[in-house]
């Protein structure tokens, strides 16, 4: 199969399913990552602070797009039969977009300009997917919520269609109201009931699964510090060293999955 994940920023397809995509490559599927607004001023652990500020967008840009070519390198062994390909949209994130600050992205309503609109529609339809995989929206980043809702194919009822849990806010959260609320918006938005299963059966060495899920996610180090990656890996133990995702009834009746 042709799995397509849509990812809002570069780090974000890494932080919620970067075990779930190296099984994936195992079983010989292939992976696209649709990588959304890729244009961004946002490398806080870097030194994009110290530039001129018409420096700021090439140099964060470009050091992003570097850890996601990192990040690709880690599946080399992984990928057997499947393949891993990265599709950038070049467009802005949404404190460059929006012209808002960095703290004022949460709690927006979607971003629905025709821009967006037509190049994420257009390049999903030049993906040829047979599965589709978006933000559940958790933590309520004006992008991924952007994307939640653009990304929806037009036949989402019988199209195989999952959504993961947005990291690191959803290892974050203190109560599971907060998850719930996404979930019951992504089924609203999506149109259809939504179920949790898994990409894999639990990891029969959940020690080893954590470590790499933090391996994959530390690739992105200008943009999260080496506390929030222990967080992110940390997290997945709760699956048994796996990713969550949350699926509609084609999703469970045409990809391999695990219900617990």
């Amino acid at each position: 199969m042709k799995i397509v994940v849509v990812s809002p920023h570069r780090e974000d397809a890494a932080f919620a399913l970067g075990l779930a995509v190296g099984f994936w490559l195992e079983q010989g599927h292939t992976v696209e990552i649709v990588n959304v607004f890729t244009r961004t001023e946002s490398a806080p652990y870097s030194d994009v602070d110290s530039l001129h500020a018409n420096d700021r967008m090439s140099f964060a840009s470009a050091v992003c797009k570097r850890e996601d070519e990192a990040w690709v390198k880690r599946y080399v062994g992984q990928m057997g039969r499947g393949r891993l390909s990265l599709n950038d949209l070049n467009l802005k994130d949404a404190p460059l977009r929006l012209h808002c600050a960095p703290e004022a992205v949460y709690g927006r309503e979607p971003d629905l300009t025709e821009k967006v609109l037509s190049k994420l529609t257009r390049a999903l339809e030049l993906s040829k997917a047979d599965a589709l995989v978006l933000p559940l929206g958790v933590g309520n980043h004006v992008d991924h919520l952007t994307v939640r809702t653009a990304g929806l194919p037009a036949d989402r009822a019988v199209f195989p269609l999952a959504f993961y849990e947005d990291q690191p806010y959803t290892a974050q959260l203190e109560e599971r109201t907060a998850l719930d609320e996404a979930v019951l918006a992504a089924s609203l938005v999506a149109g259809v009931p939504l179920e949790a299963g898994f990409a894999s059966v639990a990891s029969p060495d959940i020690e080893a699964s954590v470590a790499r899920k933090q391996r994959l996610a530390i690739c992105y180090d200008s943009q999260v510090d080496d506390a929030t990656t222990h967080q992110i890996a940390e997290f997945s133990r709760t699956y048994d060293g796996r990713e969550r995702l949350w699926m509609n009834a084609a999703w469970r009746n045409s990809v391999p999955h695990e219900t617990r």
